[in-house]
């Protein structure tokens, strides 16, 4: 008799266990976003939810919408329906939550015109973004030069003189990139927060290169008795991988659109003052929306400047209020800088690497890096800087040659400017 009860009970809780859910699930779609190789055919689209970061009841009221469906239902079924009208596949899809856009990825067959999709798809007046899957590169690399002049640029800028006034303490950086080894002994407890937007392409973290050279300008410590000095050793970072690498322990790293725009929400979100982008490529309208975001909320964005002066491969640093990071090559040689962009030392930079090891590395990626710690300088001294001030210190403090060209920015002067108005140490 107990055994037959035995068996009721367990037939019951069979059949009224809940049952999986029947939605679709896209996430193996990732590895065809993924990968760079597929950029060509991939869209990324978006449209308005004005449900997104609002309190249940509020209803969109875009896109010929069908029934009472709450805001990530009802964007699913919009996009599925996008998909069917246009004949294209959807990939993965996610709220953009910072500006209230539901945003989507796409597969167009190989067989259709890519072109021909986005003509179709931007006659929709209720689609706000339509735009290819963009690919952006890291701007640095290695050198195999011996060790030289260890950290040259530190005396070039006068970091030492400008810690005696500020060294970055209690502001944060978020910084999209590669990952970062959190183990390094210059990089231990200088993250105070970590995510891996490529994971389903890059699951590692701390093995990455560009990322922890990145790290090891900005924040290495101070005063450790091991390896070298961050611009900003008292800041700390917030780390959103969004690249990876080109290649297994490759400097070189590539991301897109898709895991660009997800760092930069998180970024706005965590309420950083500074964003670092050491990277660049192609003009992006979802990027865009997201960085004039950040911006209108008072983030200092700070990008890498090839020199080019081409929004096809130097866009963010081409975007209006971005701060453009142009990269000294050499030492003894005229460097003009266009108008909009700043320059700081960028050859043969002593930095960390994976392992707990550490190089010289070279590029505008270095560059930037230094300039969003010099900034973190001058917001532990006036935390309420703004973007005009920021820019205006740091022209001030940049250093003309018997020609009239500049060799970079000299945060002591920076700071000595600033402390004229603010309160230092």
């Amino acid at each position: 008799m107990k055994a037959l009860l035995l068996l009721l009970l367990i037939s019951l809780s069979m059949i009224s266990a809940p049952s999986k859910s029947t939605e679709v699930n896209i996430e193996p779609g990732l590895d065809i976003v993924l990968n760079v190789d597929n950029a060509d055919h991939l869209l990324l689209v978006g449209f308005p939810d004005q449900s997104i970061n609002r309190p249940p009841g509020a209803s969109p009221s875009t896109y010929r919408r069908r029934g009472n469906y709450q805001s990530s239902g009802w964007s699913k079924r919009i996009s599925q329906q996008i998909a069917e009208d246009y004949h294209i596949e959807k990939l993965t899809e996610w709220p953009m939550s910072e500006i209230g856009v539901h945003c989507i990825v796409y597969q167009v067959p190989a067989n259709a015109s890519v072109s021909n999709t986005i003509k179709l798809l931007s006659q929709n007046p209720d689609i706000s973004i339509v735009q290819n899957m963009h690919v952006f590169k890291t701007k640095a690399h290695a050198t195999n030069d011996p060790y030289f002049k260890l950290q040259a640029n530190m005396r070039d800028m006068q970091i030492d003189q400008a810690h005696s006034k500020a060294t970055g303490k209690g502001i944060n950086i978020a910084m999209i990139d590669t990952g970062v080894d959190l183990t390094h002994p210059d990089l231990i407890d200088q993250v105070a927060k970590h995510e891996n937007f490529s994971t389903k392409i890059s699951p590692d973290f701390s093995n990455d290169q560009h990322g922890t050279a990145i790290a090891g300008i900005m924040v290495a410590k101070k005063d450790n008795d091991t390896g070298i000095v961050g611009i900003a050793p008292d800041a700390k970072l917030i780390a959103y991988k969004a690249c990876w690498p080109s290649m297994p322990n490759s400097m070189e790293a590539v991301c897109n659109s898709y895991t660009l725009s997800l760092a930069v929400n998180s970024a706005i979100k965590s309420g950083a003052k500074i964003l670092n982008m050491s990277l660049g490529g192609p003009q992006d309208k979802l990027l865009e929306k997201l960085l004039n975001k950040a911006i209108e909320n008072g983030m200092i964005v700070v990008a890498a400047d090839e020199g080019q002066d081409s929004k096809n491969v130097n866009f963010p640093a081409s975007l209006k209020n971005v701060l453009s990071i142009q990269s000294i090559k050499k030492p003894d040689t005229d460097h003009k800088v266009v108008a909009q962009s700043l320059s700081a030392p960028g050859e043969k930079i002593l930095t960390t690497l994976p392992h707990g090891t550490y190089d010289f590395i070279s590029g505008s990626s270095i560059a930037t890096a230094e300039v969003s710690g010099i900034i973190a300088l001058l917001l532990q001294i006036k935390p309420d800087l703004t973007f005009s001030e920021t820019r205006a210190l740091l022209q001030q403090s940049q250093l003309p040659n018997k020609e009239g060209s500049f060799t970079g920015i000299n945060a002591n002067t920076a700071l000595a400017v600033l402390c004229k108005t603010a309160h230092c140490l």
